[in-house]
């Protein structure tokens, strides 16, 4: 006759409790995904902003505004997961687009930052969205639309000062 012991029986079960405890705190925890688009010209304002992101532990898609299908399909791939997307020009119109079908296919924690759209465009259904709104003056229904005069189109996406203010509306700044 078989015989068990008690007390092995109960550890193997603190174990198998720990063990399973731990697996599914393991993947509890969502990255954060990032969609950086460029709009027809490419400067090097928007490869910065990736590589700080990149650099924050982002997981970072970085490329044109024409990749925008990809994009969406990999940010509903991983709707669990917060989801960035930001573009300028081009890029931030279709942003726009990415943004609402991430937020459509189910991710809850969706943030948008566009930069100078040609033209209006909407965002529905995302947790926070922004637009700085330069030279050409494109709009984002659905987002906020802050003014920042003084750089052009291209200018813009250089200036450190844009570039920092994408990444505070991205990851705000903590207070100590």
């Amino acid at each position: 006759m078989l015989r068990i012991d008690p007390m092995l029986s109960a550890m193997r079960a603190v174990i198998c409790a720990t063990a399973l405890l731990a697996a599914l705190t393991t993947g509890a925890a969502a990255a954060t995904r990032a969609y950086v688009m460029n709009g027809l010209f490419v400067g090097h304002g928007l490869a910065a902003v990736a590589d700080a992101l990149r650099a924050r532990g982002y997981i970072v898609a970085y490329g044109s505004f024409e990749q925008s299908r990809q994009f969406a399909a990999d940010a509903c791939a991983h709707s669990g997961d917060r989801i960035v997307v930001i573009g300028h020009s081009f890029g931030a119109e279709r942003a726009a687009e990415v943004a609402t079908r991430a937020a459509a296919c189910g991710a809850r924690d969706v943030t948008l930052v566009g930069v100078d759209p040609s033209q209006s465009v909407t965002v529905v259904g995302v947790a926070h969205a922004v637009n700085f709104v330069g030279e050409l003056g494109g709009t984002i229904a659905g987002a906020e639309n802050i003014p920042v005069p003084g750089y052009t189109h291209m200018g813009i996406m250089d200036s450190p000062a844009v570039q920092q203010r994408i990444l505070d509306e991205v990851d705000p700044p903590r207070s100590q």
